[in-house]
């Protein structure tokens, strides 16, 4: 009995010495001089990032990382994205780098997209300041299948003008569907409210800020001028805008010859009644909540620039008040 009792002593504590030495083992680093940038995808659970530290060599055993994870307080969560490992590292080091989230710092990209900017001119700026191929931007523009997910019809006019940092590990497709984000974030509130006051729908108010953005040139006037161009196409008037001339001629000139008016092109609202085909540039935030709003209520039609270099405009509600407003900037 004595015997038996000394056996099983005897292999009770060679169990303990052995479970001992393999914890020991499983929790030092391998320490064979490799060094890797890891990377873990969102979605991934703690079994595949296990997983995968082991076989790329940087912890010895993937179950006692799992042991070790679940012993930690509060439970926290392994955070998806770029580490930078090597295999001097203990298990719980890197446990504790990936549930911080202390990511590899990436270089960025700063873009600039301002208000009343084409496209094109802002597929550029995108293009030269990413460096992503402009090619890659270009498909994208006419992609449907990308266009139907960002819940937008074209991407003239929905991307939003503002100062980006990108990450230069982001694609073409999630660098322009922030940007589209970005702007539906600071669309206004209560956007139902206001089509049914104007009649509009969504992207025809996006229409229309994008001529308000480029006839418009102070922000106390953007109102007044989407509202001209309401009550133009409520009266059965073409909208007779320059901007969208400019933007069938696909310049901008600074003075419109009559035959650039003759034009045949969908955008030139001197020939074709309503609003255009679609948005003739990127607008701002001003424009777009004077389309949502427009001020209607001073019942102007016409409107003529200063030309006194306020950038502002006179208003005008008959043909006649309006060729006084013109005789009265140039001085006939």
């Amino acid at each position: 009995m004595k015997r038996k009792v000394l056996i099983l002593s005897v292999i009770f504590l060679t169990l303990v010495i052995l479970g001992i030495t393999a914890l020991k083992w499983c929790s030092r680093p391998p320490q064979e001089g490799k060094e890797c940038i890891f990377t873990v995808e969102k979605g991934w659970g703690a079994r595949r990032i296990s997983q995968v530290l082991s076989d790329s060599g940087l912890v010895r055993c993937r179950l006692y990382l799992l042991w070790r994870y679940s012993r930690m307080d509060g439970s926290p969560s392994m955070q998806a994205g770029i580490y930078r490992f090597d295999d001097s590292m203990s298990p719980d080091s890197i446990l504790g780098i990936l549930t911080r989230g202390d990511v590899v710092p990436v270089e960025t990209s700063w873009v600039t997209i301002s208000p009343g900017l084409t496209l094109k001119e802002s597929l550029d700026l995108i293009s030269e300041g990413t460096c992503i191929q402009q090619i890659v931007l270009d498909s994208l523009s006419t992609d449907s299948i990308f266009l139907g997910s960002s819940g937008i019809p074209t991407l003239e006019g929905y991307l939003f003008p503002e100062t980006y940092e990108f990450a230069d590990t982001l694609d073409a497709e999630e660098i322009l569907s922030r940007i589209i984000e970005t702007g539906k974030v600071r669309w206004p509130e209560d956007i139902d409210e206001f089509l049914e006051n104007t009649g509009l729908s969504f992207h025809e108010t996006i229409i229309l800020a994008s001529i308000v953005e480029r006839e418009a040139r102070v922000d106390s006037e953007r109102a007044a001028i989407a509202g001209v161009f309401l009550s133009r196409m409520r009266s059965g008037m073409k909208l007779e805008s320059c901007a969208t001339v400019q933007y069938a001629l696909g310049e901008v000139k600074e003075v419109l010859l009559y035959s650039d008016l003759e034009i045949d092109d969908p955008y030139n609202t001197y020939i074709y009644e309503g609003l255009p085909p679609g948005p003739i540039c990127s607008p701002g935030l001003p424009s777009i909540y004077a389309a949502f709003s427009p001020d209607t209520t001073e019942g102007y039609l016409y409107f003529v620039s200063r030309d006194d270099g306020t950038g502002m405009h006179l208003f005008a509600r008959t043909y006649r008040g309006h060729l006084t407003n013109i005789r009265s900037t140039t001085g006939r």
